[in-house]
């Protein structure tokens, strides 16, 4: 395909002899008071970072666009397939930053009247009229000349929906809003003038600073700071080709992609060519993981070694300060250079153990003092609970010996079936235990498991309390349109530990069989008192109790063919000889009744409470 891709800053991306089009049949503008905010506290960041001293890039995504000829012009015009809310913001600042200007400069003009004007305010006086006329045509209007005729052309026109009431605002106008886009165009105008007025204008105390803080701004901020990614096509096909690829990746641009670009861009000096060779192979390698995975263990491997998790739309941005540490990075010397290639190094190693352990392989290059069992562990827990939460602290736990590792998996993994599968409690604090764990492995070298236990307990006290999991535990019921996932991994695990509790369930929960490992994806749910009986088999009082837990066991595929609806005698006769002892204790009952099965889930509800502990 025919595709163009620049980045530039925003203040680039407008000098650009080019104007942009978007087409009557999108929506209208759509972004609505938190979108505006995080777009103000981007560029407000920028700002603040300015005034400190130092600088702080931030990257507002991409702009996809397919080229369309305007006969006899100066000028390209762009359609815009993706990007209008960016461009749209954009201008708008720009507007509100000319509407400050002005009345900036009416009173001096006003002071000018009744006294003479001081060098200081001449100057800026003669500086703001020039950066208004400058203001509109780098974002405001384009000057064209098609033939020997000169017009002037809008910068961006909206949908057809938003043209008129968008060009009526930039201009300074107060038209009626009409629908909701008008609606969000007129709140997004007033928080960002709010902002201009707030963090530049009333922020400097004379009509000096004021001119020195605005171009500061325009200079800096988006003339420096404040970055795109523009992407053009000579086909409208093949931008939307680019645009359906974009978002099926979940994001507009690939953070990873961004990141290979930031990088190799900040090592474009020729005497780090070798550098950047090596920091090209290894983001090569990243990037041939899935785009939702990649997404998924830049966001893993930041929040392991950082303790906290980035907000997804500046992952980017976090890395580049935190990991990379770019600020300031001008020009890059030969240490951040080699600094730059030991952390992709290590995304790249990240990557390949956090891959592993997604599809729940053991992370360590040989099973050396771990048994199977305790292997098993991270299986059950990635891909039978689904549990990805703790993936920054198992990446973290990697660094120490498999034992421990395997120790906080089991652990861990009693702990979510209780507190989030059952329980169903917020994640939120789960996490941020997870991550503040995760950091501290890093910082120390060790793992304080006894500490993790604790404040997962201080967890399951507050939000999964024993009255709350014995209640939900008695109450929960087999679904015959259900895969039960949640069931079978419950009789699996009560099973693994039901000699250490009939010895008394003292200290932590501990499996002394671990010379047997249950296959999860062949293990069956058996209802004692069949799903189906026959006619001739059916009791009305155990039909009302069939799907309770109490009436449920697991079996291998062969058992439970072998036994399918035959009537509970039979089938505790044959429990009597199963390697089970869930099994084993069903059969000592003589028949089965109502009564034995509300005694059993009361019974397997006491044997949780004991087991489903950190």
């Amino acid at each position: 395909m025919g595709i163009a891709t620049d980045h530039y800053t925003i203040k680039a991306l407008f000098e650009q002899k080019q104007t942009f089009v978007v087409p009557k049949y999108q929506r209208g503008y759509a972004w609505d008071d938190e979108a505006v905010n995080d777009f103000i506290e981007d560029i407000s960041e920028c700002l603040v970072a300015r005034h400190e001293g130092r600088r702080r890039h931030h990257f507002f995504g991409g702009v996809v666009t397919t080229r369309q000829e305007v006969h006899d012009s100066t000028r390209d015009n762009y359609e815009v397939i993706d990007g209008q809310q960016r461009l749209a913001s954009f201008v708008l600042l720009a507007g509100c930053i000319i509407k400050h200007i002005e009345s900036t400069i009416a009173e001096l003009e006003n002071k000018e009247s009744s006294e003479s004007l001081n060098d200081d305010d001449k100057k800026a006086k003669d500086y703001l009229t020039e950066t208004v006329s400058a203001l509109k045509r780098l974002y405001l209007m384009f000057r064209d000349n098609k033939g020997i005729e000169y017009s002037d052309v809008q910068k961006l026109i909206l949908s057809k929906a938003d043209k008129d009431f968008f060009s009526e605002v930039i201009s300074g106008q107060e038209p009626e809003p009409e629908r909701e886009s008008h609606k969000r165009i007129l709140v997004a105008w007033e928080k960002i003038s709010e902002f201009v007025q707030s963090k530049i204008v009333d922020a400097s105390p004379s009509a000096s600073d004021k001119a020195k803080k605005i171009q500061q701004f325009l200079d800096d901020v988006l003339g420096k700071d404040c970055t795109a990614i523009f992407m053009c096509s000579d086909t409208k096909s093949e931008a939307y080709q680019i645009f359906q690829v974009l978002n099926d990746r979940g994001v507009h641009l690939g953070k990873g992609d961004l990141l290979r670009a930031q990088t190799l861009e900040l090592l474009d000096d020729d005497k780090h060519g070798a550098t950047q060779n090596k920091v090209a192979d290894n983001w090569d390698d990243v990037l041939a993981y899935t785009p939702d995975s990649i997404d998924n263990y830049l966001s893993w491997y930041f929040s392991s070694m950082e303790g906290r998790r980035p907000k997804p739309v500046e992952l980017v941005d976090e890395f580049l300060d935190h990991r990379f540490k770019c600020e300031d990075k001008e020009p890059v010397t030969t240490q951040d250079a080699d600094r730059i290639l030991a952390e992709v190094k290590q995304v790249n190693a990240a990557f390949s153990t956090l891959e592993t352990m997604n599809e729940g392989e053991w992370p360590y290059p040989d099973y050396k003092g771990v048994a199977r069992w305790d292997r098993e562990r991270l299986r059950i827990l990635v891909k039978s609970l689904k549990h990805t939460n703790a993936m920054p602290l198992l990446l973290s736990l990697t660094m120490l010996d498999p034992k421990v590792f395997a120790e906080v998996v089991a652990c861990i993994e009693r702990f979510v079936f209780r507190y989030k599968t059952i329980v169903n409690a917020h994640v939120g604090p789960m996490t941020q235990v997870y991550l503040e764990h995760a950091k501290a492995i890093r910082d120390s070298g060790k793992c304080k498991i006894q500490d993790l236990r604790t404040d997962l307990s201080e967890l399951i006290d507050k939000h999964a309390p024993d009255s709350i999991f014995e209640t939900a535990i008695r109450e929960k019921k087999f679904s015959p349109s259900g895969k039960n996932i949640d069931i079978r991994y419950f009789f699996i695990t009560i099973e693994d530990y039901a000699n250490w509790y009939e010895l008394g369930a003292q200290g932590k929960p501990k499996c002394k069989t671990k010379t047997r490992v249950f296959d999860f994806g062949e293990t069956t749910i058996e209802h004692v008192y069949p799903k189906n009986p026959t006619a001739g088999d059916k009791d009305c009082e155990l039909e009302i109790v069939k799907h309770a837990l109490g009436n449920l066991t697991i079996l291998g595929p062969k058992d439970n063919n072998r036994l399918a609806n035959k009537p509970p005698d039979q089938k505790l006769q044959a429990f009597e000889q199963s390697n089970l002892k869930l099994n084993r204790d069903i059969a000592k009952n003589d028949k089965w009744t109502k009564a034995k099965v509300d005694k059993r889930t009361e019974d397997l509800a006491s044997i949780a409470l004991k087991v489903f502990v950190p």
